[in-house]
């Protein structure tokens, strides 16, 4: 037998999916600040955090549980699974594990070990643990570990403001996609009473500074336990996840960990990078107890913008009472293909946001528990929802048609395809390629459609209702036309009020949803539409919201055009753009209208003194750069940069570039728009809408003869600027440097055609 034969040979364990999902409500620490009376900052800078989740009735461990599963599951054969691990300290019988509810919901099999387990925030950690071993014993077999939690402390108590909810859900397998752990960790218990909730109590009790305290003691001696097992050191650790009850504590317990280590006198802005990517997601969800860790490896996972490929990271997980561990793992060659990112992002933005008096009612709302029965009210809770409570037993359902409030029902499916009227409409999207900005204040611009699309489809609904399926959102709704003009009337209410100074144009529009609700109803009442049988409309994009490739106006167009196409009622061109303006309005203000004639027309526009004369598509070698969803909006970004252009020399200089843009084109001359673009570049910077981020790819891009720009609203605040159009001849060095940054590339072409049958 050679030495290689007799050498076993070591498995890597590990996650191979994750997925978080939280509450669709949140509430804003600044306005519990408000309601409280404290100043904003004792909340949102001295715990680092700006927002709760929120469950609304409905919503419990076990819808989170499934909702995360759900999605982390999308590529894994349920057969595959032999064990579901379920961690959480908010356990809904002393008896019964919520996983077995999961079970039935996700459709696993029968031959399924379930597991709940229990010690305070540290069981998902516990559950990890306890499947390594197994599966590197039966390599072939996958197990499902959730952790899902509701933190509360109560209304107006010391802990109220570190409230939230959420759920992570993990694949664990042999030679997984994402994370391979290390073997080596260091382990501490001690029985403490720093924080705990009684059997007759529903909210939990806690001693804030002795938890602190207690956190940073343990992590000191599971950290020196773990490093005399692996004789690894600090800066064998590319990053660091903690357990997060606040992220203030984070912050604290990495510098705690440093000086440990002698890294004391490295500054801030160096070591909070080590942990700031974590920190995002539990920043807008709160506490989510068991699952925090986890929700923190998803946030640094899939905002690092480096290669992680084959860096170390060390865990830190903390539950009190109390139990504590540090160990750590290598994160995996490729791993970017298994992450989530676009689905975490929107999950987290699309939250509906609670008044007071809204949170205030979730929290006063209980279950009951004398048997008696209690139908749950209906709110948004994802795919799966708590129905009912009768005789001691729960009731859970996936989500098929349910009604979310009086007006509006959720429907979770696909038009149907054996109706005999299906009429299908794509709108393309755009990029401006001189004059964002400087259009709404009268300066000329160039904009072009490219080939991506929103496609409207239309089919015919049996009652008579207005039925919108917006598969990007994840959102379904059923409104009577009474209910579309209910919401028209307070969204322009709301637009008024922003014309008069008492809004941001945030406020305008609430929800993502709302502007194609509104764009419906703007068009059904513009032509006093009767609907004997109502209409089912679903809405599929492929442009990227936010990033300012015109998915609003190429979503308002498809709509419009699609529905009075299937009403028999075509509407003028004219009509159309003066009713499509009215609800573009409501998203960004004050709409110049050429997304719109874009999204119409298709082609390459000039647009100058309110005339708008036809180009050549450019044929020249365009890429697309997607450098994220800016965190302001194209309205929040209009409405910051307007002041610049009181000067009318910056006008004119917009002007000017724009002007020979124009010329470049009609010569369809690469190196005077590369030029012209560059010139238009330094203008973006004026103005402030290009973080410094962006403009560092974009000079690392100047430097190999190529130009790029923002090509929507930009930003003006964050790292992320949406749509960056690049002009080179070296595909090659583009796609180098886009990985450097961690950005996607795409070619793109213009499109000729505007609305069109698809």
């Amino acid at each position: 037998m050679s030495f290689e034969e007799g050498v076993t040979k070591v498995i890597p364990v590990g996650i191979d999916s994750l997925a978080i999902y939280t509450s669709r409500y949140a509430f804003s620490l600044a306005d519990l600040a408000i309601a409280r009376g404290v100043n904003t900052d004792k909340f949102q800078a001295g715990l680092g955090q700006y927002m709760m989740s929120v469950a609304p009735p409905g919503e419990d461990i076990v819808t989170m549980a499934a909702n995360a599963a759900k999605k982390a599951l999308y590529q894994t054969t349920l057969h595959d699974i032999d064990m579901l691990l379920f961690a959480t300290e908010s356990g809904i019988d002393q008896s019964k594990a919520a996983g077995t509810y999961v079970h039935e919901l996700l459709g696993l099999p029968p031959r399924c070990r379930i597991v709940e387990l229990k010690q305070a925030c540290y069981s998902g950690t516990a559950a990890i643990q306890l499947a390594l071993p197994y599966l590197r014993e039966n390599p072939t077999k996958k197990i499902l570990v959730i952790a899902a939690d509701i933190a509360r402390y109560g209304l107006n108590t010391t802990g109220e403001s570190s409230q939230g909810a959420g759920a992570v859900a993990m694949i664990l397998s042999a030679n997984p996609r994402l994370i391979a752990f290390d073997k080596e960790c260091g382990i501490a218990t001690e029985n403490a009473m720093d924080f705990w909730r009684p059997n007759y109590l529903h909210e939990a009790l806690v001693d804030g500074k002795y938890s602190s305290k207690l956190y940073l003691t343990m992590l000191e001696k599971t950290w020196q336990q773990y490093t005399e097992l692996s004789r690894r050191e600090f800066r064998d650790h590319a990053y660091h996840c903690y357990h997060i009850p606040v992220p203030r504590l984070v912050e604290k317990a990495h510098h705690y960990l440093m000086k440990l280590n002698g890294e004391a006198h490295v500054p801030e802005e160096v070591w909070s990078k080590e942990i700031d990517a974590s920190l995002i997601y539990s920043r807008q969800m709160g506490n989510s107890y068991t699952a925090s860790l986890y929700v923190g490896l998803a946030s640094l996972l899939d905002h690092v913008t480096e290669d992680l490929s084959n860096k170390r990271i060390g865990f830190y997980s903390y539950g009190s009472g109390c139990v504590a561990e540090y160990f750590s793992g290598v994160v995996q060659p490729g791993y970017r293909d298994a992450l989530l990112p676009d689905y975490h992002s929107l999950l987290l933005s699309n939250r509906t946001q609670l008044t007071y008096d809204e949170y205030a009612q979730f929290y006063q709302f209980h279950y009951v528990e004398d048997g008696s029965q209690q139908e749950v009210p209906i709110y948004n809770t994802g795919a799966f929802r708590l129905t009912r409570i009768a005789q001691h037993k729960r009731f859970y359902e996936k989500v098929e048609s349910l009604s979310m409030a009086p007006i509006i029902r959720i429907k979770q499916q696909e038009p149907e395809k054996n109706k005999q009227t299906i009429i299908k409409i794509q709108a393309p999207g755009k990029l401006i390629l001189s004059g964002e900005h400087a259009v709404v204040h009268g300066n000329p611009a160039i904009a072009m459609a490219i080939n991506r699309y929103v496609t409207a489809t239309v089919t015919e609904e049996k009652v008579p209702h207005i039925l919108l399926h917006l598969a990007d959102l994840a959102h379904d709704s059923r409104l009577s036309l009474d209910a579309l003009r209910s919401l028209k009337d307070r969204i322009k209410r709301k637009y008024h009020g922003f014309i008069r100074g008492d809004y941001s144009i945030r406020d305008v529009l609430q929800k993502p949803f709302e502007l194609a609700q509104f764009a419906l109803s703007v068009f059904a009442e513009s032509l006093h539409i009767p609907i004997p049988n109502g209409v089912n409309v679903h809405v599929k994009s492929d442009l990227p919201m936010g990033c300012g490739m015109g998915s609003s106006a190429a979503t308002i167009i498809s709509v419009m055009e699609a529905v009075s196409h299937y009403l028999q009622k075509p509407l003028s061109s004219d009509m159309l753009f003066k009713l499509a303006l009215e609800a573009e309005n409501m998203q960004h203000g004050y709409s110049s209208g050429l997304d719109l004639r874009i999204a119409q027309q298709g082609g390459c526009l000039y647009l100058h003194d309110q005339q708008i004369e036809s180009r050549l598509v450019p044929d020249l070698p365009m890429y697309l750069i997607n450098t994220g969803t800016p965190i302001t909006t194209t309205g929040q970004c209009v409405e910051a940069v307007s002041s610049h252009f009181q000067s009318s020399l910056l006008k004119d200089e917009f002007a000017h570039v724009t002007k020979k843009m124009d010329e470049a084109l009609q010569q369809q001359s690469l190196s005077r728009m590369q030029e012209a673009m560059k010139e238009n570049h330094r203008l973006l910077i004026q103005i402030g809408v290009v973080p410094q981020r962006v403009q560092q790819f974009i000079a690392a891009i100047e430097l190999e003869d190529a130009a790029a720009k923002v090509c929507g609203a930009g930003a003006i605040a964050g790292d992320q600027a949406g749509a960056v159009l690049v002009l080179s001849q070296d595909e090659t060095s583009v796609k180098t440097i886009a990985q450097r940054f961690g950005y996607t590339v795409t070619l793109v072409t213009g499109e000729s055609r505007g609305a069109h049958a698809a």
